[in-house]
């Protein structure tokens, strides 16, 4: 396949993946996805497939039931209400589905996350975290919406380097680098959830000006709104102390609810003439 013809391919799966993402309640007949993808649904079925690793009905049903994974742990909603949210005519099919994912059934999946003894289906201790305590420094913030280039990792979060090296060689030379430009990881899945060879993240620069897609390389805009936010200091290793302190600590707490929008990451210093103990790293958790 030639350059320029992969580049339109990516551009045009890219759009297809962003669409499934906003619209995971709607029917997203595959029609519809090859046309937003302009390609014919025979084509776009074997494309997307072959891009993406999983057919299209695949890639959907997972991404619901990690959604309904993502809220058996933070909600409170009956485990048939996710079942008809994830798309499952019954409880007994979705607990199946379920089942098949993440190898233990919904309601043993919510005990875990809820248990002490939970750790099993929650386990951060991998990571060499800092003692946050149950009161940590959040802060509910209003962030302005913002237009960003993109660039798309899927697999580890640790092996994003690579990613961020890309995204910088196509924007430097382009002038995208201004004196406001700020970088921001999006975080789409939890490590917990999503098995880590499927982990998606988006590298993304701020840009004040028009820019258009190119290849692999999207444009989007992030949602503004209130966040809860907490600064990390400290290897980009050991961020899942800060997630835990604000998912587990401040938001049971709080009475506020989490949106379906991404986790932002945004990282207020340099790993290129910072030391590691002092990165800094500010974590935003879309509230409703």
């Amino acid at each position: 396949m030639r350059t320029e013809t992969a580049a339109s391919y990516q551009e045009r799966i890219l759009r297809a993946l962003a669409h499934i993402q906003g619209q995971l309640d709607a029917e997203l007949p595959l029609e519809d996805l090859a046309r937003v993808a302009c390609f014919s649904p025979y084509h776009f079925h074997r494309v997307f497939r072959g891009m993406v690793g999983e057919p299209v009905a695949e890639y959907v049903r997972r991404l619901r039931l990690e959604r309904a994974a993502h809220r058996l742990k933070r909600q409170d909603q009956p485990v048939t209400d996710l079942a008809f949210e994830a798309g499952y005519e019954s409880h007994e099919a979705f607990t199946r589905a379920f089942h098949a994912l993440f190898g233990v059934a919904p309601s043993e999946y919510r005990a875990a996350a809820e248990s002490p003894s939970g750790a099993h289906y929650d386990d951060l201790s991998r990571y060499r975290q800092p003692n946050y305590g149950n009161h940590a420094a959040v802060e509910v913030r209003t962030l302005r919406p913002e237009r960003v280039i993109f660039l798309r990792h899927t697999g580890p979060y640790e092996r994003v380097s690579g990613t961020w090296q890309r995204l910088a060689a196509w924007a430097g030379p382009r002038g995208l680098f201004g004196p406001g430009a700020r970088f921001i990881g999006i975080s789409w899945d939890d490590p917990d959830i999503t098995p880590v060879e499927k982990l998606r993240y988006d590298a993304a620069i701020t840009v004040n000006r028009p820019v258009q897609p190119e290849g692999d390389i999207g444009v989007t805009e992030l949602a503004g709104g209130p966040y809860a936010t907490i600064v990390h200091k400290g290897p980009y290793e050991t961020l899942g102390g800060a997630y835990q302190a604000l998912f587990g600590g401040w938001l049971p707490e709080s009475g506020r609810e989490l949106r379906d929008d991404p986790c932002l990451e945004f990282y207020l210093n340099s790993p290129q003439n910072t030391r590691p103990e002092d990165l800094l790293t500010a974590i935003h958790a879309p509230l409703a």
